[in-house]
């Protein structure tokens, strides 16, 4: 259990320190990890409202959770 919160911790600071939107595959590529589980974390954390997720396209570009964003994006 501790891999998996390892896991969305690496990710939910991936996504702090790049505030500018990162896509499923930047963040598999950055973190070297699948692309089917970057999705399946992203979602989760997503649930779990860590972050924000704002569709552009086809791309899904994923933020890190902050009120001046949660204004911004809706």
């Amino acid at each position: 259990m501790r891999r998996l919160e390892s896991i969305q911790e690496k990710i939910v600071t991936l996504i702090s320190e790049n505030n500018y939107g990162l896509t499923i595959e930047e963040v598999s590529n950055k973190l070297h990890i699948n692309r089917g589980t970057a999705s399946k974390y992203l979602a989760i954390l997503e649930a779990r409202e860590k972050i924000l997720v704002r569709e552009l396209g086809k791309a899904k570009l994923h933020y890190p959770r902050t009120k001046a964003l949660e204004v911004k994006l809706k």
